[in-house]
């Protein structure tokens, strides 16, 4: 996977490495949407309740396995859920693909597994009888002292509107991508000084049912919510950074006394 060098519109040099998908400016990795938007899972809270649930599942059949054998099914679940996880995302990653080729108008084959095709061509369908033209695919944004993301696609429709989308094979819809949206949408205008005039969803079903095609309205109170949560997660980082100074100041102190 190559890194990508770009200039942005608005002078920001930026480095973007795929693999890992982080973002450097200036030797400083810069926040990515997505882990802005993790702030609305609370992470530690999360894993604290899934080593809760283990622990009870652990005193529960610890009547009747041993401890090697219940810790070998559940490291067995924890494998089997981290390859569908991997499964999953690589299927949209693929997706994704194959549409940004399809915009781009670049020659190229068809996939041969049958639910790539099927999001492939649903998407193809809608595309074309919305009539849009592409602005730009997969679109680096990235504010200064703030944040980056890259969008899925920029484009105008047949009354010349520009429209933010972001194409999804998840299961359902979240708050989380309408925060995401005007994230991206406050980070483009800013970075190009040109609007946004609409932005929508385009939900891929791997299921084989239909495409979900969901408007999302420009709200001030979501791009509120989205600014929110990067003002948290600085904050979170904020108080790591303290916290480990703490622990290495502590930890002369102790060494100190220790010499004496």
């Amino acid at each position: 996977m190559a890194d990508k060098y770009l200039t942005l519109e608005n002078g920001v040099q930026i480095i973007f490495k795929e693999y890992g998908h982080k973002y450097i400016v200036d030797n400083e990795k810069y926040i990515g949407v997505s882990t802005i938007l993790d702030m609305l899972h609370k992470p530690d809270l999360e894993g604290w309740k899934i080593r809760e649930k283990q622990n009870s599942i652990k005193a529960e059949m610890s009547k009747y396995l041993s401890d090697d054998k219940i810790q070998k099914i559940l490291d067995d679940a924890e494998s089997k859920g981290n390859l569908k996880q991997t499964k999953i995302l690589s299927t949209g990653k693929l997706v994704h693909g194959f549409i940004e080729k399809f915009v781009k108008g670049e020659d190229f084959i068809k996939p041969e597994d049958p639910v790539i095709l099927d999001c492939l061509n649903k998407f193809i369908t809608w595309w074309t009888e919305k009539g849009f033209t592409l602005i730009a695919s997969e679109k680096i944004v990235c504010l200064p002292g703030g944040f980056a993301g890259t969008i899925d696609l920029i484009a105008k429709d047949k009354e010349g509107r520009v429209w933010l989308i972001d194409i999804k094979t998840s299961n359902g819809i979240f708050v989380s991508v309408v925060h995401q949206l005007h994230g991206y949408k406050y980070a483009y205008e800013k970075q190009t000084g040109k609007k946004i005039d609409r932005m929508c969803i385009v939900r891929l079903p791997k299921d084989g049912s239909d495409i979900e095609v969901r408007r999302v309205l420009s709200k001030n109170q979501h791009l509120k919510a989205f600014l929110g949560l990067l003002s948290a997660y600085k904050s979170v980082k904020l108080f790591e950074e303290q916290t480990e100074k703490y622990k290495q100041k502590k930890k002369k102190g102790h060494n100190a006394r220790s010499k004496k």
